[in-house]
């Protein structure tokens, strides 16, 4: 090998590598999503003093538009969350109002759990505002797992400081996230996501059971549990109109 093509393939070789890492990173990020999806699944929070859990359908597109409405219990029957890229509203229709969400309420507990409106407003945020470095590989039976941590790029209006991930690639390719740790700026851990019960929903394999735990609330965590996932719907924009929000509970 000429000594100038050596430099030059050495040199594009960690390039390539940060490449992989990314596209593994979005892909993992994507595995619960697809393109556009459709989910009914449960949300259990629990405290040490109480436990409740919610009934829930959700719609998904691009990663840019989001339709979550509350089936259960019949209190909460009918909230409903639209997320249509950086806005997002909510129909509460015990009172009959739409409120929109605005950034100061960004960072506040959706339907009181672990997850924030911004986990829902950016769901694509750990691929495009951070920078993906891998720490670990480590060969298992019939797949492969890997931890990467994510950093903020300059100036990215991100919350976390440092986020590590975990994710699995398969025999077959598939992609799967198996865990996320979200730290702070003074690198504080803040909260662990765990994905497990990994299955084939929908045609795909993929991770039915998350569960979020807070680092400085004790005894409290967010279960989500998938029944039902599709993928790949034709959902266009309109699907996520704004008019839409005050008939979701009965669509």
């Amino acid at each position: 090998m000429k000594p100038l093509l050596a430099v030059f393939l050495l040199a594009a070789m960690p390039l390539r590598a940060e490449l992989d890492v990314r596209d593994l990173v979005d892909r993992a990020n994507k595995a619960l999503r697809g393109d556009s999806s459709r989910a009914r699944l449960s949300m259990t929070i629990e405290t040490p003093e109480w436990k409740r859990t919610l009934e829930v359908e959700g719609w998904n597109k691009d990663r840019t538009h989001a339709f979550i409405v509350l089936r259960a219990p019949a209190k909460e029957r009918g909230n409903t969350t639209l997320r249509r890229k950086t806005e997002m509203w909510v129909w509460m229709p015990k009172v009959e109002r739409v409120i929109k969400i605005p950034p100061t309420m960004m960072h506040a507990a959706w339907q009181g759990s672990d997850f924030t409106y911004e986990d829902i407003v950016k769901a694509d945020s750990i691929v495009k505002d951070y920078t993906h470095k891998l720490l670990k590989t480590v060969k298992e039976t019939g797949r492969t797992v890997y931890r990467i941590e994510a950093t903020p790029r300059p100036d990215a209006p991100v919350v976390w400081g440092k986020v590590i991930t975990a994710a699995a690639v398969y025999d077959d390719q598939s992609v799967v996230p198996l865990l996320e740790e979200d730290y702070s700026e003074r690198g504080e851990l803040i909260r662990t996501i765990t994905f497990s019960d990994i299955k084939v929903l929908g045609g795909r394999r993929v991770p039915a059971r998350l569960e979020c735990v807070p680092s400085k609330k004790k005894g409290k965590r967010t279960i989500l549990q998938y029944h039902e996932l599709e993928f790949d719907l034709p959902l266009d924009d309109a699907f996520f109109g704004y008019q839409r929000l005050q008939k979701a509970g009965g669509s």
